[in-house]
């Protein structure tokens, strides 16, 4: 992108003076986001470029002849690793639900000849167009998330004993997980007796150590096998947390701004419809209040896995679990949340952890 930063100080690139120009801030950020997958490097940059170019239209041909928009595509065409097809992706799925992790390990969905990258990650184009490739990868026609997100077999786990990473009898996953909930709640702000809405809360393990402290918590779940289970471990363990069966959005609380924090750990990524999600959300919160996300992938460098602004992982484990669930398996680049969030009106703050992926915070406070 430095070259095309230069073209913006070159004295022998004439300015346009006589229209005014229409080219919008907006304009400029979203065609970063469509052609650079990224946010512009700072608000003077983003008035040169208007300066500059004066007209949208002026300014997509330009990205589209940048030497980072060329390479972009090229490393989403050619990742410099082995790379799988549609086709072969019944008999990778296959490979990982016999319990082999080794075949195909490293390996990348190689993305559709027909996926256009050129477009705006925010129109309803790009939208369809990752739709379809959902379908492609999970061999569904059409994505429900009441049935595609299901997980039926928790109905025969332990909610109470040993739920959740406890069950796995792995010591250092336990740990892990367990110095991300502590690491959430240092960085949740929340108030003393707060309240606390989870989306897509599993065994809800994060919402018991809030419910713990006193705070009312309302848990949200598409599957109805574990929203019996966390309220019964919530009966068993005598804390003010309900269970509910509903879709990322829902509102338990039955009234507007209730909420002092809303939480997805490890479930955010399944949210096909992020952009209104977090609109929604202002809706939910109090004033000053926050939604934390942790456990996510968020790729905050350049990496193949997560090659666009938000889209599937095309890593070939989670290739693998979508066409053997139908999940959606999303990423998304730091960059394009940061701007969801920020158009949304919400201040980002993200605190890294040496410890364990699963302790990445990101925190979102409403101003």
């Amino acid at each position: 992108m430095r070259s095309f930063i230069n073209r913006l100080k070159s004295p022998t690139q004439p300015l346009v003076q006589q229209v005014p120009p229409t080219l919008t801030r907006e304009e400029v950020v979203d065609s970063y986001l469509g052609y650079l997958g990224r946010a512009p490097e700072n608000d003077a940059v983003v008035a040169a470029h208007i300066d500059l170019y004066r007209t949208p239209e002026r300014f997509a041909a330009a990205l589209a002849d940048s030497s980072e928009h060329r390479d972009r595509m090229a490393a989403l065409v050619h990742h410099g690793r082995p790379t799988f097809t549609i086709e072969e992706i019944g008999g990778i799925a296959a490979a990982f639900a016999a319990g082999d992790r080794t075949t195909h390990a490293g390996k990348i969905l190689r993305i559709p000849d027909w996926f256009d990258c050129r477009l705006n990650p925010d129109s309803p184009a790009y939208a369809g167009q990752m739709m379809r490739l959902w379908s492609a990868i999970t061999g569904r026609a059409q994505y429900d998330p009441t049935v595609d997100e299901d997980t039926p077999e928790v109905v025969h786990h332990d909610f109470i004993y040993r739920p959740a990473f406890y069950s796995t009898g792995d010591a250092a996953l336990a740990g892990a997980h367990l110095m991300a909930i502590g690491h959430i709640l240092v960085r949740s702000n929340l108030p003393k007796n707060g309240r606390v809405l989870e989306y897509g809360a599993g065994f809800g393990q994060t919402s018991f150590a809030f419910a713990r402290t006193g705070a009312k918590v309302d848990v949200v779940d598409i599957n109805k096998a574990f929203v019996d289970g966390v309220n019964k471990a919530s009966a068993f363990f005598r804390t003010d947390l309900t269970s509910h069966l509903g879709l990322f959005g829902a509102n338990p609380a039955g009234e507007p701004n209730a909420y002092d924090l809303i939480l997805f750990y490890e479930s955010f990524h399944h949210c096909w419809n992020a952009a209104d999600l977090i609109e929604q959300m202002k809706g939910l919160l109090k004033p000053g209040g926050c939604v934390i996300l942790a456990g996510e992938p968020i790729s905050r460098v350049n990496m193949p896995e997560i090659p666009f602004p938000w889209g599937f992982r095309l890593d070939w484990e989670n290739i693998s679990i979508m066409r053997l669930r139908g999940w959606m398996e999303l990423g998304f680049q730091e960059a394009y949340l940061f701007h969801l969030f920020d158009r949304a009106g919400f201040r980002a703050e993200f605190f890294p952890d040496p410890n364990a992926h699963w302790a990445q915070v990101y925190r979102f406070t409403l101003v």
